[in-house]
């Protein structure tokens, strides 16, 4: 059940609170009171109502005052004011609308006109609560990933965090219970915290039911759910409740609880989010508390984990931009929400098959996400076979359409190749349910996106390589932090053996000392290797002395039994299913001490050159570790490592001291800013432009635009973010800069042609206001608006008595043209043209306050227009035409009507049924008006004309005769 809407009265006459109190509440509303604007402010700080009746003359504050304060409130949420006074002139309506207020009611109060002013305000309080809770809760799921990786201090990560995911939901307090450590840690969005000890609330509250039972908790109402414990002022406000737990590995880490002061406020959807978010939270969550624990390791640990930390923060920025299956399904969903395809597919070619990586929209199931289809089924499979664009307008009857899964809704489908250059990655699909859906436009833009797609994906695939490659620079990083912790060899070779198969992919490896006073073997296997024979294992680890293999460099063997150095060992190695190898050598001095050899059977064609070279730089390390060089590999990794990420980085990158000096700049700086071999040197000496200078000074990307276009109409995005150190001490700041430049381009080329678009109905003034303001032009809406008729008088003798390319030229176009120039000048729209005939509106799709006035002067300039062309007329073609005007005002449906094929942007009312009608009745020269326009106009309104009354007419299709009016205006045609 709906909670009735909470509606708050203050007004320091107890009669009328009374009056007022009883009426809402035998409307069904529920009702608080108070008699002050002190009262009312201190109210809602504990609770937020629905919607506030305000009396203008309190005592104390004024209602104005408390209306200013509501509004200004940076926190409170949206709250419509309906302002209540005895004053009626216009001069205190406007002073209260401009102190927030969004009625005004003049007392004595007609109590319909209070209901339906109130539960129009309601709807419109319900209408913005969701649209920002949406936004929030969007806004949430999309930078997720990101607030999660902001910081791995736990207090800064779930204080930031938590106030993100309350503003998403609409809750008043959003809390975490971590369960990690003893005691228990609490953290909340809310500077109310709790007072119950943690161990009542573990135990028998809310929290502990979700712990125990592993799965989420919606409480509708919380009086009658004995789990929610209330104590104190602030939870005994408390309604509505929702958990989560937050779960790894099937192990409960904490709870996430959400509550509101509503009953019902929570549905199933914000308790899907939040469970969503805990779940997001989890692994962020592990990873703060572990560098928590880290921070209290030895001092040379605590380096070594913060510049790693460093290198992984600039890492995880990059494959951010840079993943393919979040870019395909980023791009899948922004193609359902902008261009409104109701289902979009990316498939991506996986050998002789297609694998579903994106889907978008409602007509197929998600659980298809990752399955496999054939390389030739259905319109994908065309698609690939043929390698170009798909449409079908009618999919059940063309042998070329499959239905995917339960697709069977499908009409229309359309779909592109993904091509990047010269190679084929997959197929981008679009469907409806609507037949022929799709038009040629489509296909062009569908066409460009795929190609965009294939691009993307290439730059991607590249991007990966340099990923994987950090990624590995990074594990052996780990590795060398891993065996420099202790002193014990033993442990740390054999810890280098496991390490190897994560850093390679491979399934085994080994490492062979030879040395005589180190002679050991150590050995590792993972996945689906198949388990050695303890002799076997003895003969790799310790073979006998001529059966050492001496190298001194690294060597790929790709096929054991071809390879000369290999023959002795062909009987083990083929016991043991080996068919490939990489092998480095330990050196010491000059020496080979030993080597490592890793079984690259299953990636003979992956390993490469960079990965020999990448195994010779384990292999050196593992023979500095055991040299015991420890501290100078340590740097000379750490450095190689942040070369290879600066240097292999496509957007610039610099990183700028505490005093706003550049300390470190990549190559992609120097090649986009000119900025190189500079380390040291303030950046104001180095950037000119004030903008792109402005957003590097500041610490994060709080200070300074988020976007900076340069001189040569490149477009930054710019990311700032600070290095700190273990005390938290600021060590300076990493600023990234992407180039955003092609997708300015694509917003620009968006909004000229929706420019071009709106310029067949209104003028290019009202048109730069329509995008400006944003408006979603086309979408039928109610609205009241002036209709205007205008058709020519004789017209249809007209026709008959010249030839039909004069009356085009001589009299349509110029009629048009005159009518349209005076309707534009009055920021009017044109409707449509009707042969010999004209209709306008006034109110849509922008409205002033004086649309009707601007109407009735609108027609009257009309008719002196016309009356300039008659005359022309007569003088060139001795043509005598005339014209007659009706004018309707009233309710009428505005925006883009008609079929799938063809729309076109006009109304539907009886509105335009009466302005016709009006129109016909009017004689050459007439401007006749509906009386509801008249009625409808301002008090006091001025008019450069007078209005003469007709009397009631009766109109063709109405009951009731119409009463009209006749502008009287001079130059009047006779």
């Amino acid at each position: 059940m709906i909670e009735p809407a909470h509606i708050l009265i203050v007004d320091d006459d107890i009669g009328i609170r009374r009056m007022l109190q009883l009426l809402l509440h035998d409307a069904g509303y529920r009702v608080s009171t108070a008699d002050s604007g002190e009262e009312a402010l201190a109210y809602l700080e504990l609770v937020t109502p629905d919607l506030i009746l305000l009396d203008l003359m309190l005592p104390g504050l004024s209602g104005n005052d408390v209306a200013r304060q509501i509004k200004a409130h940076p926190t409170w949420p949206f709250i419509p004011i309906i302002l209540i006074t005895a004053r009626s002139d216009s001069r205190t309506k406007v002073s209260g609308l401009d102190a927030g207020a969004d009625d005004f009611l003049t007392k004595p109060i007609e109590f319909a006109e209070l209901l339906a002013r109130v539960r129009a305000l309601l709807r419109l309080q319900r209408a913005q609560r969701s649209l920002q809770a949406e936004q929030r809760k969007t806004e949430l799921l999309l930078n997720l990933t990101s607030e999660l990786g902001i910081s791995l201090d736990l207090d800064a990560l779930l204080t930031h965090f938590l106030e993100k995911l309350g503003d998403a939901i609409g809750a008043v307090r959003a809390s975490a219970i971590l369960i990690s450590e003893d005691p228990p840690r609490f953290y909340s969005s809310s500077r109310h915290q709790a007072v119950l000890s943690m161990q009542d609330v573990l135990s028998r509250g809310v929290a502990g039911w979700v712990l125990r039972e592993k799965q989420p908790l919606l409480i509708a109402d919380c009086s009658e759910d004995e789990r929610w414990i209330a104590s104190g002022n602030y939870s005994s406000a408390v309604r509505s409740v929702a958990a989560a737990p937050i779960m790894r590995d099937n192990r409960a880490l904490g709870v996430m609880t959400a509550v509101h002061h509503t009953p019902n406020h929570f549905t199933d959807e914000h308790l899907a989010l939040l469970t969503l978010v805990a779940q997001q939270s989890a692994f962020a969550l592990e990873n703060a508390e572990l560098y928590h624990l880290t921070r209290s390791q030895k001092d040379l640990l605590e380096r070594r984990t913060e510049d790693l930390q460093r290198l992984n923060e600039i890492s995880r920025h990059l494959s951010e931009l840079m993943q393919p299956e979040l870019l395909l399904r980023l791009v899948a969903h922004l193609m359902h929400h902008t261009f409104r395809y109701p289902q979009v597919v990316i498939y991506l070619r996986e050998g002789g098959s297609l694998r579903v990586r994106a889907i978008a929209g409602g007509l197929l199931d998600d659980r298809l996400l990752g399955s496999t289809l054939p390389a030739d089924y259905g319109v994908p499979g065309w698609v690939v076979q043929n390698q170009k664009v798909l449409r079908i307008d009618h999919a059940p009857s063309d042998p070329r359409y499959a239905a995917l899964g339960q697709g069977g809704a499908i009409v229309s489908e359309l779909a592109a190749p993904i091509f990047a250059g010269r190679e084929f990655y997959g197929v981008l699909e679009i469907a409806s349910t609507a037949q022929g859906a799709f038009t040629p436009n489509d296909e062009q833009l569908l066409d460009t996106l795929a190609t965009q797609i294939g691009i993307a994906l290439d730059n991607a695939r590249l991007f990966e390589n340099e990923k994987r490659r950090v990624r590995q620079l990074a594990q052996v990083s780990d590795l060398s932090v891993a065996i420099t912790a202790q002193l014990d060899r033993t442990h740390n070779l054999q810890i280098a053996a496991d390490a190897l198969l994560t850093i390679f992919g491979i399934e085994r490896s080994a490492i062979i000392m030879y040395d005589k006073d180190l002679r050991q073997g150590f050995w590792a296997t993972g996945g689906s290797s198949p388990a050695s024979t303890i002799a076997s294992v003895n003969q790799i680890l310790f073979p006998p002395e001529g059966m050492k293999i001496h190298i001194t460099s690294p060597v790929i063997t790709t096929s054991v039994a071809e390879n000369p150095l290999m023959q002795r060992y062909l009987p083990l190695l083929q016991t043991e299913k080996i068919e490939a190898l990489a092998i480095a050598p330990l050196m010491s001095q000059g020496s080979a001490i030993g080597v490592v050899t890793l079984d690259i059977s299953s990636r003979v064609e992956q390993f490469g050159q960079a990965e020999l070279t990448l195994l010779a730089t384990v292999a050196s390390l593992i023979g500095q570790v055991v040299e015991n060089d420890r501290l100078y590999r340590e740097v000379e990794d750490e450095r190689r490592t942040l070369n290879a990420v600066l240097d292999g980085a496509a957007d610039p990158i610099l990183l700028i001291g505490p005093h706003d000096r550049l300390l470190l700049s990549n190559r992609a700086a120097a090649h986009q800013l000119g900025i190189s071999n500079a380390n040291g040197t303030p950046i104001a000496s180095l950037i000119q432009e004030p903008d792109l200078l402005h957003a590097l000074s500041g610490p994060t990307n709080g200070h300074g635009p988020h976007e900076v276009t340069l001189d040569e109409a490149i477009t930054f995005s710019i990311s700032v973010a600070q290095v700190q150190n273990g005390q938290n001490s600021v060590l300076g700041r990493v600023a990234v800069l992407q180039d955003i430049t092609a997708i300015k381009e694509l917003e620009r080329r968006e909004q000229e042609r929706l420019r071009g678009a709106l310029r067949r109905y209104v003028s290019p003034q009202v048109v730069e206001q329509m995008l400006a303001g944003g408006n979603d032009f086309g979408t039928p809406m109610d609205h009241n608006v002036v209709v205007l008729f205008a058709d020519l008088r004789g017209y249809t003798a007209l026709t008959e008595g010249i030839p039909a390319r004069v009356l085009v030229e001589q009299v349509l176009n110029r009629y048009f043209t005159a009518m349209t120039e005076v309707l534009y000048h009055y920021e009017g729209t044109i409707d449509k043209f009707l042969g010999d005939g004209i209709i306008g509106v006034f109110g849509t799709p922008i409205a002033h306050p004086d649309d009707l006035e601007r109407a009735l002067r609108a027609s009257v300039d009309l008719q002196r227009a016309f009356n300039r062309l008659r005359a022309e007329w007569w003088q060139q073609l001795h043509l005598d035409i005339g014209m007659g005007i009706g004018l309707g005002y009233g309710h009428a449906v505005v925006g883009n009507i008609g079929s799938a094929q063809r729309t076109d942007f006009t109304l539907v009312g009886d509105v335009v049924n009466t302005a016709s009608r009006l129109s016909g009745l009017a004689l050459a020269g007439q401007i006749v008006v509906s009386h509801q326009l008249i009625d409808a106009l301002p008090e006091h309104t001025e008019l450069p004309f007078g209005m003469r009354e007709l009397g009631r007419i009766p109109l063709k299709g109405k009951q009731d005769p119409h009463q009209i009016y006749e502008i009287e205006y001079e130059e009047k045609q006779i």
